[in-house]
């Protein structure tokens, strides 16, 4: 085990070292397309079981897989396109694997549904389902074992949010949007007894009272019944779409895109308890005078642009690979308009650094490498050696699959299989003690 731990630190250490000098150069980048016929794809996702799959979702409700070498199956992963209701926001939004996926196969879908919504004024329903990947075949889902987690009535076809996520803590963080129409016309980002809106924290390994989770005991206002519901992390938020877990300095940190109305795209730092102030505010600048700043202290965005720039924030991924050494650190992310951005933290003064994200000249993004992209971004991702992706489309394609890659400082992928293997046989041999002493 010692062995295994110096290999990959010795690994790590040189790469740092490399990072170190190569940031003092201007950082471009190229796109390595590995799909051109997805449909609407809006999810990527990797098992983190170690088998080095990559999970793609298109909002009509097929899941595709992706191996090591980027060939993609022929039969998908899942197919629940008659379940899910498509059309504006709505569709396939949400895909999460247990920590424990290797072992237990269970994963998590958030979708918009057909089933009719309790009141007819309401436009649809929004569910999360746990389902297991099949014990015969890991490739192919197993639509038999489906358990219903949670239901959320949408009064609008828009603002749904979608992704789900596991914190380091095991639980799983559900976003949920306003609830849709423009400016929140119903309240529902502040109103603290309604899901909508929100940053929920809940337990999926405890089936609680007529629910099928359990509320985290450290959930910030779990003693709060009555004003507010206890699922409720945090609140405040309009619309998020897509997050990315640091695995750097702040291990854990989750930062995340909320798509704004009118003036400003930002991208937030989830935080225990937070308002984020929607719809009093919008980015750095008040939406509504009214309230304004007058619900109580709020946390602002750690970075914002304005409608001069962008449309629709897509939040990102925290590059944390070991081929493209210039990137690490860097969250990257993007606007539906095609724009890419990296943000990245100045540790000593703690506040966040922003730019655009270039493409490289053709003259550095040789074969397999290109420097253009289907424009409209959708989502971005990672596979288990933290490697970020991106999808995206245009009029003349519906969805395509890229790598992104700087072609000046390509590290050596023999060392990052390697550092990869290593880490997760050593992740295993320890979750195995922990089963096999507390049986959790």
């Amino acid at each position: 085990m010692k062995s295994a731990f110096l290999l990959v630190f010795v690994i790590k250490l040189g790469l740092l070292a490399q990072s170190q000098v190569l940031k003092k150069t201007l950082v471009c980048i190229c796109m390595e397309e590995l799909s051109s016929d997805l449909e609407d794809p809006l999810i990527i996702q990797n098992a983190g079981d170690g088998t080095e799959r990559l999970f793609v979702g298109e909002q009509k409700g097929v899941v595709h897989i992706f191996d090591h070498n980027d060939v993609r199956f022929k039969t998908p992963f899942l197919n629940i396109a008659d379940q899910v209701m498509t059309g504006g926001e709505r569709g396939l939004l949400g895909l999460a694997f247990h920590p424990n996926f290797w072992k237990n196969r269970r994963f998590f879908v958030y979708f918009s549904s057909r089933v009719k919504p309790k009141k007819s004024t309401d436009d649809h329903v929004t569910r999360l389902y746990e389902y297991r990947a099949s014990r015969r075949n890991p490739d192919i889902a197993d639509t038999s074992s489906r358990r219903l987690i949670l239901e959320v009535q949408q009064p609008f076809r828009n603002h749904n949010g979608g992704e789900i996520i596991f914190g380091d803590d095991g639980y799983l963080y559900v976003f949920l949007g306003d609830g849709g129409s423009q400016g929140d016309p119903e309240g529902n980002a502040q109103n603290t007894l309604s899901l909508l809106g929100k940053v929920l924290r809940i337990d999926i390994d405890t089936i609680g009272n007529r629910k099928g989770y359990a509320i985290p005991p450290d959930n910030p206002f779990i003693n709060k019944r009555g004003t507010f519901r206890p699922e409720i992390y945090a609140y405040g938020v309009r619309n998020i779409w897509r997050c990315g877990k640091e695995s750097g300095r702040y291990h854990g940190r989750i930062l995340c895109g909320d798509v704004g109305q009118d003036k400003f795209e930002e991208i937030d730092v989830i935080k225990k308890g937070a308002n984020y102030g929607w719809k009093g505010r919008e980015g750095f600048d008040c939406y509504e005078n009214r309230t304004c700043g007058k619900t109580g202290p709020e946390v602002k965005p750690v970075f914002a642009y304005s409608h001069d720039i962008g449309i629709a924030v897509i939040g990102g991924q925290f590059y944390s690979g070991c081929l493209n050494p210039r990137l690490s650190d860097f969250y990257i992310f993007g606007d539906f308009n095609g724009r890419l951005f990296r943000l990245y933290e100045k540790p000593r003064i703690q506040k966040w650094s922003g730019r655009e994200l270039r493409l490289c000249d053709s003259s550095m993004c040789t074969p397999p490498l290109n420097n253009t992209y289907a424009q409209s971004i959708t989502s971005f991702g990672i596979d288990e050696s933290g490697e970020v992706y991106m999808v995206s489309k245009d009029d003349t394609n519906p969805g395509k699959l890229y790598r992104i890659v700087d072609p000046v400082s390509n590290g050596n992928p023999r060392r990052c299989r390697a550092a990869r293997a290593l880490y997760m046989k050593q992740r295993h041999l320890q979750e195995e003690y922990y089963y096999h002493d507390y049986g959790k």
